[in-house]
């Protein structure tokens, strides 16, 4: 070949490098890549090398730009070998010290060859012949050289091993990609062989830049870069979830194997390079989280092998360097036998509720109306001789007990519902109050204990009646549960803006500090018996809790062992609106 026309490829070839050096230099945040630049900037070195060797005429000339390939030559090793150990996910066992002591181990062996003159470790023999610079390598240098190409060989078979486990529409093009890269080395390996032949062997090494750009080709056309980063391995193809990648024009450029299995079983076949538009035509909402690029999740079905099946899809935005709106990712889960449960929990549910209604009507009315019959009993007591009056007191006692336990069980029940519905209103506190001391005068009177009702008229509160009517209800039951004979209740409120605290107070025999942190702590229900020996379930504070927090208040408690209990509770004050 014309030595001008050898001149004008090289030139050439160097240029399709730096082509390639940019593209690659665009994904340099990608596992691995780093270290390829390193490769293909030693490459370009190397290549400049051999142009301005074949490009000069003397000896001294010739023999530094072969140092330069020969440095150039010698760090590509190190370069490559980092590349395949990171590209293949061995990153973390590698530190930093390591890397600078493999590279040093290599640029110290490149200083030889430019002290050779001296040492004379390198190189056998030095001439021209023909104008071309022929060398022999020392046994020293050929070991180096071997143990080299041992290194560069190892790392191919990791590569080719790497190819062998990725997806199989990337395999073929992968293994074209390996078959090229091997020839710079097969060549170099001949050159070594021979060193004869280096001199019409070097031109082809600086062609070697052609088919670079063939890699480069093939690399981009199955976006290795843009897809995925290079180091995609099997661990999305052994995802039990189903994975389609889409680029910005809507176009599937990526899925893994299980979603292709699973378009293929609801009767889509290959999807890969088709439109999602096309795909996601029966699921609108999918199809705009696609193409907005959104995060979000949806939920969807579709029928496979005659059955309904649910799923859960996550749609996130594909981000390639860090850009926004490159594509989206959708990763799809199927909560079939998850939604089936729910459904059987709801189902249980609204089966709850309904044996809470029934249970409500049909033990509550009966009670109701026992209760009601007793207290004509005891109205007309005075009646009845002394042994039957206890017996009327006794059963009057134990009715109450068990009518208002069964109220606080029912509305305790009440309250867990979701769809629990309050009724707010403008209330008359004052009157509430009152109502309240006169459905528990006989408890009151039985253990002759004033409660004074110390709430002036005119204040007014926004909450359910049913609900205030429970809360005062169960403070006041306790008040007196826990008031020895001839004790006092009082009833007060306090208004500070648009909040009422309601506070009720007794003298009785009030509670330990550890006593009154486990009222409000949590712990399981346990309920003490008052001071003449009354029973209870412990459940009407809990109730009259919760109401109170559903009505957007807060109760709290104040409490000295000997010197009473003081209950708050806040409510919204004043009237609708």
């Amino acid at each position: 070949m014309n030595s001008t026309v050898e001149l004008v490829f090289m030139i050439a070839s160097l240029i399709m490098m730096g082509v390639i050096l940019f593209f690659v230099y665009g994904f340099r945040r990608e596992r691995g890549v780093r270290y390829l630049i390193g490769v293909i900037v030693c490459r370009i070195i190397y290549s400049s090398g051999i142009i301005m060797e074949r490009s000069s005429d003397l000896l001294d000339e010739k023999l530094f730009f072969r140092h330069i390939q020969s440095t150039a030559m010698n760090l590509m090793v190190p370069f490559f070998l980092l590349f395949v150990y990171q590209l293949i996910g061995r990153e973390k066992l590698v530190k930093p010290l390591w890397k600078i002591m493999l590279i040093a181990v290599f640029a110290l062996w490149s200083l030889l060859s430019w002290l050779d003159p001296e040492l004379h470790a390198i190189y056998r023999t030095i001439q021209l012949d023909n104008g071309h610079l022929i060398t022999t390598r020392t046994p020293y240098s050929v070991a180096f050289s071997v143990t080299c190409y041992g290194i560069l060989a190892v790392c191919l078979y990791f590569l080719f091993q790497y190819i062998r486990n990725i997806r199989s529409d990337f395999r073929k093009p992968g293994m074209w990609v390996l078959l090229l890269a091997s020839l710079p080395i097969v060549l170099e390996i001949a050159k070594l062989a021979n060193p004869v032949s280096s001199s019409w062997l070097l031109p082809f090494s600086v062609y070697c830049g052609f088919t670079g750009t063939v890699m480069l080709a093939i690399t981009l056309r199955i976006k290795f870069f843009a897809t995925v980063p290079i180091a995609r391995n099997i661990v999305m193809d052994t995802l039990q979830e189903s994975m389609v990648i889409a680029n910005a024009s809507g176009k599937i450029i990526d899925s893994n194997k299980r979603a292709s299995e699973w378009f293929s079983e609801i009767g889509y076949g290959a999807v890969d390079g088709r439109n999602i538009a096309e795909l996601l035509a029966a699921w609108p909402e999918w199809h705009k989280l696609c193409t907005s690029m959104q995060q979000g999740r949806v939920e969807i079905d579709a029928w496979l092998d005659g059955e309904r099946k649910i799923y859960s899809v996550n749609v996130y935005p594909l981000r390639i360097l860090r850009k926004q709106g490159q594509g989206s990712i959708s990763l799809i889960v199927d909560i079939t036998e998850k939604q089936r449960h729910l459904e059987q929990i709801a189902q249980l549910n609204r089966l709850k509720d309904q044996l809470i209604t029934i249970v409500s009507h049909d033990i509550r009315s009966p009670l109701a109306a026992q209760f009601q019959l007793v207290e004509l009993l005891e109205e007309d007591r005075e009646s009845f001789g002394a042994d039957h009056r206890e017996i009327v007191e006794m059963l009057g006692s134990q009715i109450r007990n068990t009518l208002g336990m069964t109220n606080n069980l029912l509305e305790w029940f009440r309250s867990q519902r979701e769809d629990m519905t309050l009724r707010p209103q403008s209330l008359e506190l004052a009157e509430v109050v009152e109502e309240c001391c006169q459905v528990l005068l006989i408890n009151s009177e039985a253990k002759q204990i004033s409660v004074n009702n110390g709430i002036g008229l005119g204040t007014r509160v926004y909450v359910d009646r049913e609900v205030l009517g429970l809360i005062i209800r169960n403070l006041l039951s306790n008040a007196i549960k826990f008031t020895g004979l001839g004790g006092k209740i009082d009833v007060h409120a306090q208004l500070s803006g648009d909040t009422v605290t309601v506070s009720v107070r007794d003298n009785g025999v009030g509670m330990e500090e550890e006593q009154l942190r486990r009222l409000f702590g949590g712990t399981p229900l346990h309920s003490l018996a008052g001071t003449l020996g009354e029973k209870g379930a412990g459940l009407g504070l809990l109730v009259s809790r919760q109401f109170v927090e559903r009505s957007g208040g807060s109760l709290w408690a104040e409490s000295k062992a000997g010197q009473g209990s003081a209950f708050y509770f806040t409510m919204r004050g004043g009237a609708e609106g």
